[in-house]
């Protein structure tokens, strides 16, 4: 939730949609990632994670416009 939303910019409630949940529960779930930035190991995962979706969208649209 917190990829799609932050890192993609998807709206909360568009976010609770995908994952069939309300929108106070995306907040809590972004609100929760938030809270471990200033953990350095888990923001590298978070870094690589975020790198690695965006790379994936990427490609999976570019594999779309082909078409």
């Amino acid at each position: 939730m917190y990829l799609a939303h932050v890192g993609r910019g998807v709206s909360m409630t568009k976010v609770g949609r995908l994952f069939e949940r309300d929108r106070p529960t995306v907040a809590h779930a972004c609100g929760l990632i938030e809270d471990k930035r200033d953990d350095p190991d888990f923001g590298y995962r978070r870094e690589h994670l975020e790198r690695a979706v965006s790379c994936l969208i990427d490609a999976l649209s570019m594999r779309q416009g082909r078409r």
